[in-house]
Formats: C-alpha cells, structure tokens, sequence
C-alpha cells in the first residue's frame, strides 16, 4: 500500500524542501519505489534535484489539463520519480475552476501512482494547493526548525489541519521531525524538549543537524549525499528515513 505523504508548514526555513528531497532520496537508496511532488509554485523542489521546470510539463498540467502520467513524470534518480513543478502553477488559484475538482483530480494523480511512497512539497501557506494536497494523502510530515517562532507558529498548522479533518471525517497522521538542530545550543534542546512534551509518540527520533552540505547541495541539483556521503546531514536524513519506515519517535 502506497504511503502518502504531505510535507507542510505554513512557516518558510524550516527545511520542507529539504527534507522532501533527502528522505525522498533515503527511502530510494534503501530500495523503495518513490515519487516526489512538487506542489510549491517556487519550484524549490525541482531545482534542488537537478530538473530545469522549464524543459518539462509539471503538476498543473495533470490537474488542469488531463495530461498523461507519463508524459509528465521525470526519472530523477534510481527508484526516484519527480512530478515537477511547472511554470504555471501559481496561477491555478486563480483559474475559474471548481476548486473541488482539482482536489479530486490531485487524488486521481496519486492513486495512479503505485510506488512504495509519495512525498508532495507544500507551500509555505495555508491556501488553496494545500487543501487539495491535505483531501489527497492519509500521513503529514511536519519539519519545526529548533527555533521558538517555529514553535509558536505550529498552533496555526495544527488548527488548519484539524479543521480539515473535522469538515471531511478524515484523518490524518501526523509525524514531526526536528530541522536545523544545534546539539550544543540550550535553545535547540529547549524546543526539541518542549515538542517531546507535547507530541511524545508523534516526533521521528531523529533530529537533522544543520550543516553547511545541506545548505549548498540544492544549488549544486544534488541530495546531500550526492553532495557529500559522510557528512552529518546525510547520517541523519538516512537514519530518519529509517525512522519514518517503521515509526520510531522519540
């Protein structure tokens, strides 16, 4: 059965794109079919992994367009597929479209896809592409930066998302993983705590250190252990891959 997946938060450096990527490509390594789903009109997603969006048909043209799968998919890496984000996908908003449709329509997308794991990059918003994405998957993956306006900004997310679930009897399961985490820094420990506390059997045991391979693989269209094998980014998105398999929380 296909695990999928939103990876969402309203808050923007928290390390969404980041984390789609790298677990995308962890899960890949360790032999899983997956597929990735740029969902963010920025195109973050696409860029990172090495795609130029503006060679290739993107998600919009599935939605709106009724384009074949095929057509549009990208073989990204081994047992890695991007549906990449096209150049007119910030201008599905304002399509006069039913946007029920098109929800319907993202879910048709995914249950066309028969991987392992499909992994959709949100924006960072709480608009009209995030509920399409939240009606077509059964799992969200939270990254919270170890910062406190992070932590703060969480009880806007978890409103929006328990909206949802109340208006359409779906539930969602809900994971977390802690980004950007500093082992030595007390304000990094006090958020990783403060979550525990809150989310006890919701947060991935393992937190993802910053470090500077993960912040300059994206620019270089590689994953960070393309970029760099042995570095401490790609250990801990590795390990979290394994986490995210078998639900091991902190």
């Amino acid at each position: 059965m296909t695990r999928k997946v939103a990876v969402i938060n309203q808050k923007g450096g928290v390390g969404k794109t980041t984390t789609t990527a790298n677990l995308g490509y962890m899960l890949a390594q360790q032999g899983y079919r997956v597929t990735l789903i740029d969902l963010d009109p920025q195109g973050s997603l696409t860029i990172s992994l090495g795609v130029d969006w503006q060679e290739h048909l993107g998600i919009e043209d599935l939605l709106l367009h009724d384009e074949k799968l095929e057509n549009v998919i990208v073989e990204s890496r081994k047992n890695l597929n991007l549906i990449p984000c096209g150049n007119h996908l910030g201008q599905i908003e304002h399509i006069d479209r039913d946007s029920s449709t098109i929800a319907k329509q993202l879910k048709r997308v995914l249950n066309g896809i028969d991987d392992d794991f499909i992994l959709i990059d949100c924006p960072p918003s709480s608009g009209f592409l995030i509920i399409c994405a939240l009606y077509s998957i059964d799992e969200v993956l939270i990254p919270v930066s170890s910062d406190y306006l992070t932590l703060h900004g969480l009880s806007h997310l978890l409103g929006t998302l328990k909206g949802f679930e109340e208006r359409l009897k779906h539930d969602i399961k809900k994971w977390f993983v802690i980004t950007r985490f500093h082992p030595r820094r007390r304000l990094s420990q006090d958020v990783k705590d403060k979550m525990i506390s809150y989310f006890s059997d919701q947060v991935l045991y393992t937190s993802v250190r910053e470090t500077t391979a993960l912040a300059e693989s994206p620019s270089f269209g590689l994953t960070v252990e393309e970029y760099q094998k042995n570095c401490k980014g790609a250990d801990d998105y590795r390990d979290l891959a394994n986490d995210f398999c078998i639900g091991r929380t902190c």
